[in-house]
């Protein structure tokens, strides 16, 4: 179940901002593009489709939304989904847009936009596990399994806070290379966003014996720009009023 929601000027209060010199906005419409980063193996939210060449997806659709509302075009890039945050505090990037959850610990550096979408985090294990609905009521239950986890996710900081659970956690930048270690029988399951287990279903066999409600999804920007923040969350509301971010859930989640 995909629990939609929209907060303008989500209020962030818990943590101290680290103001920057100047506006992002005046930067990014006098440059004529926003250079928006993105972890293309989390579908549906960002894919490469290797047929046109070209990244598609329901983030890569409301970041070209945005872009539209700017007037702008949007430079793309891909990059390891840990190497995002770091990459928009220094600059390299206007934006994150790579299903990137509302946690506190990222919003203690960059701010976060207005939330668009709510999923849930699930343990996914093969068809044919000896593992089932009920064996797992708690995330500590996985300690003592092998269980794989996308780099720098909310899946991986929550089972790295549990004790015992580290000698077994496995961390991969890549998420279609996680799959394949469930397909080999090298993992015992996977915690990965609800949302991509629909593709991988139709390479393997698979089944979800266990749910967590997860934090908000948003863009992420420096702090500062408050003009830049005004406008994409504009640009995300307008969205949501005409109907176009809702055609876009259609066109992407079913």
């Amino acid at each position: 179940m995909l629990i939609i929601g929209l907060i303008i000027g989500f209020a962030v209060g818990y943590f101290t901002p680290t103001l920057i010199a100047s506006d992002d906005y005046d930067v990014i419409t006098a440059r004529g593009t926003i250079r928006v980063g993105t972890n293309s193996g989390w579908p549906p939210f960002e894919m490469f489709n290797t047929t046109t060449n070209q990244l598609e997806g329901f983030d890569i659709d409301l970041a070209e939304l945005v872009a539209d509302y700017l007037n702008v075009t949007v430079e793309w890039l891909d990059m390891d989904f840990d190497a995002l945050i770091g990459a928009c505090q220094a600059g390299t990037i206007d934006m994150v847009a790579s299903a990137t959850f509302i946690t506190a610990a990222r919003c203690e550096v960059l701010q976060p936009l207005c939330w668009y979408i709510r999923t849930n985090e699930v343990i996914v294990v093969l068809a044919n596990s000896t593992l089932d609905v009920g064996d797992i009521t708690d995330l500590s239950d996985l300690v003592g399994l092998d269980v794989g986890v996308q780099t720098a996710t909310v899946e991986d900081e929550e089972l790295s806070a549990i004790t015992g659970m580290e000698t077994t956690l496995h961390r991969y930048p890549v998420v279609e290379t996680m799959f394949q270690a469930l397909g080999s029988g090298a993992l015992d399951a996977v915690y990965v966003d609800e949302p991509i287990v629909g593709l991988y279903s139709t390479v393997y066999s698979l089944k979800i014996i266990f749910t967590v409600t997860a934090p908000p999804t948003a863009f992420y920007i420096r702090y500062g720009s408050d003009r830049l923040s005004a406008a994409i969350n504009s640009a995300i509301a307008e969205g949501f009023a005409d109907g176009t971010v809702d055609a876009l859930i259609a066109k992407w989640f079913g």
